[in-house]
Parts: structure tokens; sequence; C-alpha cells
């Protein structure tokens, strides 16, 4: 065993075994901040390393004064965590990752890390540690040395003679020392290769965002990465599954005269179908097969495999060996990452492009259907400017023709009532039809007008209170003889406990008299009854039920329509210009109330009215 003070060795005279016993029989260490030395102190200032301490998560108790010697820091300092500032960055996560063990009995352990001398420099140590209570079931406290692992000149002469242990240990020394370097250069080698990945995981990160420039990123470098690799292929999958395709290779120009690189295709499907790496040498080449060649899959896990990453040397065999099967098999994963998220971006960016669309289709449809509103507004506004301007004319032809017309039915009345005597029978008779169809003219021109003035917006109640009761009678008397002509029964049933009502009495008695004359009109045989009684809430309803022709099932909807008529033709049976009920139905709704119509063919109607007892005044707007 050799101890390292600075630049000097000398040999020491305990084993590492011993070291580590007498180490953990050190129960209560005292940190060497005063001026006096303990004895443990004493005893461990002649062990030719540095004694540490530390409990199980790595707090340092104790370091010997060869700590200071070395490392030209106090050892009051360096206790707790206070060491690690000398121990080289990468290594302190290593060293405190050995500290926490679960297996019992705790194991020892051995571990390579750099720390820093009093020089500034950092030197390769070697940290052995045991635990201090080795029989119990959880790790208490480590015990351990650090040992200065790199070769130092001897700067005294060699003993001419030297017995056969000094023989002995030197050469166990050397052992160790070899051991130790060749540990050391390993530990090197693998923090190159980390570093290797690290800028080949960079490289492939800056070309994501462009597909074919990460294939030819990922084949430019792995040649850059791996230095026995003159060539490197990328080999996908295709999208039918039927076979791998070359999609990009590297290191083109170490092949001279438009030559192009080549491996076996035997080599790629089995790194492919195996997901391992595969190496492959020839002692003489046959064409244009690389004299040595090594293909991994490049596997991404969840995704399944997606190729090939193949690399070869075109003259020397030895170049690619097991060492850079393994870095090619961890590059392959890394390519397999950059990839999948290629193809995620990829697949991102056609979403987006999609979207894009949509919002773009959408905006032109939600500008159509501003436009096509626009029209629509445009056309609803033309066609109320159109109903107004009819129903101007309507009202003023309609208040033209009613004028003539009431001069025609008073002249008719005059000759039938004083000049009755002065003429014959077929004049007589002539007279009474010109008398009874200007009536009926006169009302389809009082329809047309009421209908033009409720579709302006020009009609509007005239509230009163009457006796509801007497305004019924009046319009069942009204229309007696012509029930009693056609041999039709009328009824009337008027069941109020306050038979005054506030309402527009003409327009009221308008209804009831449309309701009953076409009630009369349809009715040939049976009975017509007029109902009228109280309901809930301070509401009445009007019944006006026969035993009519009826309505058919598929012209009921339509009875409250303008100028709707069941037969349309002009050799129809009962006169009207169907707008009796519109104009019902458009009163009705003025005084705030409801009105249905039920009917069978053959069998009858009903019609239901249904409004409040008093009416407040409101105007119409169509």
């Amino acid at each position: 065993m050799t101890q390292y003070h600075g630049n000097k060795s000398f040999p020491s005279e305990f084993s590492d075994s011993e070291i580590l016993h007498k180490v953990s029989e050190i129960t209560s260490p005292q940190p060497q901040v005063g001026d006096c030395e303990t004895q443990d102190d004493r005893l461990w200032s002649a062990i030719p390393h540095i004694v540490w301490k530390t409990n199980a998560d790595g707090w340092a108790t104790y370091f010997s004064q060869r700590w200071e010697e070395y490392t030209g820091v106090p050892a009051a300092e360096a206790l707790g965590f206070g060491y690690l500032a000398r121990v080289h960055p990468e290594d302190r996560p290593r060293l405190l990752a050995r500290s926490h063990s679960s297996k019992f009995p705790p194991p020892s352990y051995e571990i390579i890390f750099r720390l820093q001398t009093r020089e500034g420099t950092y030197r390769w140590n070697v940290a052995k540690g045991g635990p201090a209570n080795p029989d119990s079931q959880e790790v208490l406290e480590w015990v351990g040395t650090y040992t200065d692992m790199e070769p130092i000149e001897q700067t005294q002469p060699e003993p001419q003679a030297e017995p056969e242990f000094w023989r002995h240990q030197a050469r166990s020394e050397a052992n160790f020392k070899d051991e130790k370097w060749c540990q050391a250069r390993t530990v090197i080698k693998a923090g190159g290769e980390l570093q290797v990945i690290e800028q080949f995981t960079n490289i492939l990160s800056q070309r994501a965002g462009n597909w074919n420039e990460l294939l030819q990123a990922i084949a430019d470098a792995t040649v850059e990465a791996i230095a026995g690799a003159e060539f490197c292929l990328v080999a996908l999958l295709e999208s039918d599954c039927s076979g791998l395709k070359l999609s990009a290779v590297g290191g083109t120009e170490n092949f001279g005269g438009g030559k192009t690189p080549h491996v076996q295709n035997k080599l790629l499907w089995k790194a492919f179908a195996t997901g391992e790496s595969v190496l492959w040498r020839s002692e003489c080449r046959k064409g244009l097969l690389p004299a040595a060649a090594c293909a991994a899959a490049i596997d991404s896990g969840p995704s399944g495999r997606l190729g090939v990453l193949a690399i070869g040397n075109g003259k020397d065999s030895m170049a690619i060996d097991g060492h850079t099967q393994q870095l090619l098999a961890v590059m392959g994963k890394q390519a397999a990452m950059a990839i999948n998220n290629a193809l995620a971006i990829e697949k991102l960016k056609k979403q987006e492009q999609l979207l894009d669309l949509q919002n773009e289709l959408l905006i032109r449809q939600q500008e159509e259907l501003e436009n096509q509103g626009r029209r629509i507004q445009q056309q609803k506004l033309e066609l109320l400017e159109a109903a107004k301007l009819k129903s101007q004319f309507l009202g003023i032809m309609s208040h033209e023709l009613r004028t003539p017309m009431n001069s025609i039915i008073g002249f008719s009345q005059l000759l039938l009532r004083q000049h009755k005597q002065l003429l014959t029978a077929q004049q007589t008779e002539m007279v009474g039809r010109i008398l009874h169809n200007g009536k009926n003219l006169l009302l389809l021109i009082n329809d047309i007008l009421d209908l033009s003035k409720i579709e302006s917006g020009r009609t509007e109640l005239k509230i009163e209170k009457f006796d509801l009761a007497h305004l019924v009678m009046d319009v069942a008397l009204e229309f007696g003889n012509q029930a009693t002509d056609k041999n039709v029964a009328l009824s009337v049933s008027v069941c109020l406990q306050h038979q005054f009502i506030v309402n527009d009495k003409l327009r009221l008695r308008q209804i009831l008299v449309n309701l009953v004359s076409n009630a009369v009109k349809f009715t040939h045989q049976g009975s017509i009854y007029i109902e009228v009684r109280e309901l809930k809430g301070d509401r009445l309803i009007i019944t006006v039920r026969d035993t009519g022709i009826g309505i058919c099932e598929t012209e009921l909807p339509h009875i409250f329509d303008k100028f709707h008529q069941a037969d349309q033709t002009t050799t129809r049976k009962y006169p009207g210009t169907g707008l009796g009920l519109a104009i019902t139905a458009s009163l009705v709704k003025m005084m705030n109330g409801t009105i249905t119509a039920e009917s069978q063919p053959q069998k009858g109607s009903t019609f239901r009215m249904e409004f409040q007892r008093k009416v407040y005044p409101k105007k119409l707007i169509c």
C-alpha cells in the first residue's frame, strides 16, 4: 500500500481491510477544531490515507488530518456536506448515491472519483467504504478511506536490497494501480461517450422540424460521432411494411468516383427483426461490401421498430468493435426518439393546417350566412313594404267600392218600399236580387277593409263596459230567422254571475257574427248551440257548436289562414272570401285571448274562444 502526500509517496503499514476495521472502531470522533488532538486522531494520522466517517445519507462527521494535507481545506469546513465542494461536480451524485443501500447485510463499496488537491487540480481517487455497524439491518454510519490512485514518480532512490515482503507489496500495489487506472480510463471513456450522445441528441433536436433534414442529420451525425465509421445508412420501414427503404446516406464524401456505400440486406433485416445490434466483418472484401459493418434497430418502444441505423468502414475490418456496436445501439434509440418527435410535429402541422382550413371554411360560411341574413332582412323589409302597400291599396279600394255599393243598396231598398206598387212582379224580383247581392258584396268589401286595417296596424280596440249576455242574445236573434228557414235549432246558454265585461263591444260582436254565420251557413240539419260561461282566473269562454258538414283533418290546421277555403274552385257551393276566420283570429289575439277549433266531417264543428273579463287597449302590430 502506498500513501500519497502532495507529490510524494511512501509505503503504508496497514492493509485496506485493517484500515476499515480500525476506522470502524471510532465511536465518537471529534472534529479537529482545537489545538490538541485526541488519541484517535493521533492513531489515524499514522494511516497514509484520508480517513472519513459519514452518517447514512452522506453527512460527514469525521475527517482525518490527511484531508487538510491533501486538499488544503480544514477538516472542520469539510464536515456535513462541505467536502462535496472539493469533489468534481460530475462525480458528486455517484459518490452520494453509494451511501444509500437497501441490502442486508449492507455491502462495502468502492468507487472512483475526482478530488481537488491543494494545488487546485483534480486527481483520481478511489473511495472505499463499509458500514460501521455491519450486523445491523439498517446502515447508521459509513467509514472508509480516500486514496489517490494516479501514479507519481518516486523522489527517493530505491534500496539495493529489498525484503521479499516489500517486493510482494510493491507488485500488489502495481497491480492495484493498473486495475484502478483501467477503471479510470473506462470512466473517462464512458464520460466521453455520454458527451458524444449528448451532442448527437442536440443535433437531432435542431432538425426536428424538417423530416428530410432530420434523416440526413442522423446519418451525418452518426459518421461524425463514431470514429471508425466511414459511412452511415438510415433505412426506414415502408408504409405498407413490405421492406426497408434507404432514406438517408452519410459520409458519401469518403467514396470517390460516384460509388455508393452498401451494406448487406441480410445484416439490416437481422438487426430489424431481432431489435439488437449486429456486427459483421470481412477478411477479404467482395464487390462493394465494406470491410466492417454494424447495424442497430431504430426502436422507439411504444411505436415499434421504425427502421435500421447502419455504419461501415471500407478498409479496416477492426475499425468497428463491440464497444462501437453498443454505442450505435444507443444512438439508434436516440434516433428513434427524434424520428417520433418529428412525426409528432409533422402530425401537429397537418392538424394545424386542417384546423386553419376548417377555420377558413367556417369564416367563409359565416360570411355567407351573414350575407344571406342581410338578404333575408332586405327581402323581409321589401315584403313588409309590399304588404303595407297592398293593405293601403285594399283599404282605399274597399272604401271607394263601399261608397257606391251603399248607394246601390239604399236605392234598391227605396224602390222596394216606396215604388213597389209601380213595379211589376218581375221587376220587384230583380230589384230584390240587386239588394241581396249588394249586401253580400258589401260584406266582402267590409272584410277586405277590416283585414287591411289589421295588417297595417291601424286597428285599435275601443274599450267599454257592456252586458255580454245581451250581446250574445242579440247576435243569436239576428240569425234566428235564417236558422228557422233551414229548420235548424238555435239555442243559447249564458251562465255568468256578473254579466258586465270590459271589452270592445263592436269587435266582440263581429267575432260572434263570424262564428254564428259560419255555423248557420254550413249546418243543414240538426242544431247550433251557443254557450257562455266563466272560467277560473277571471276568464270567460264562448263556445259555438254545430252539427254541420264539418272540416276534414287536413284542412283543419289552415282554417284561420287568410283567403283559405276548403273548396277553392270557382263553382264552389259556399261563397265567401275566406277572411272571416282570419279576421276573427286576429281580433281575438288583440284581446289577448285564444281561439281553437275541433271538427269531424259530417258530424259538426266546435269553436272555443277564451279571453279576459277585462281587456286593456292594445294595438295589433303585424
